[in-house]
């Protein structure tokens, strides 16, 4: 098992036929320091992203590309995590309604969320957020687990908190607060002067 492992790991040029540590091996094993001693983790459907300080630039990304076999493992900018996720999530783009100014969630009465847990988007984002320096470390605790369910039907933006089964019409400017705050995205509130 050593000598295959051994093997995987010179074909990948981790290490090379001596046994020594390529420079690339290097960039992988401090990637994957990175990712372990991360204090928080965002995960959307398939990709893990793990942070080293707040304002770091950089996000180490794992991505199950086998499920529970093939990884990949990535350290890219925020700005090209806010473009992949764009790119693949394009209601993160949406232009906001103009009710939307007036509220940021609103949860659901009865009928419309038992009409909405019947219904699959073809289209989704599923976001995790694990905080792992708040206790309790309960999935019932906000502070250290959140999971949002978001989509969109008829032009509007819904998000579920499936662990609590609540289900909210969302404004796009609390949905983008949501996402940009768990991934430390820069951005300025505005103010109004009223």
């Amino acid at each position: 098992m050593f000598l295959k492992a051994n093997e995987a790991l010179i074909e990948k040029e981790i290490l090379t036929t001596s046994g020594k540590i390529t420079q690339g091996g290097a960039y992988v094993i401090r990637a994957l320091e990175f990712y372990y001693l991360s204090k928080k983790y965002v995960r959307i459907h398939n990709m893990m992203f793990a942070f080293r300080e707040k304002d770091e630039d950089e996000v180490i990304l794992l991505v199950e590309v086998e499920d529970g076999t093939y990884y990949r493992l990535y350290i890219m900018s925020k700005a090209l995590v806010l473009k992949l996720l764009s790119d693949r999530f394009p209601f993160i783009l949406r232009e906001p309604k103009k009710d939307e100014t007036e509220f940021l969630k609103k949860e659901l009465p009865y009928p419309v969320k038992k009409e909405l847990e019947n219904y699959e988007p073809k289209d989704f984002l599923n976001m995790e957020f694990f905080h792992l320096e708040k206790s309790p470390q309960q999935m019932e605790n906000p502070e250290f687990y959140q999971q949002w369910l978001v989509f969109v039907r008829d032009d509007q933006l819904f998000m579920v908190d499936p662990v609590v089964n609540k289900y909210y019409h969302a404004s796009q400017y609390w949905f983008l607060k949501v996402l940009f705050d768990q991934f430390d995205f820069p951005y300025k509130e505005v103010t109004s002067n009223v």
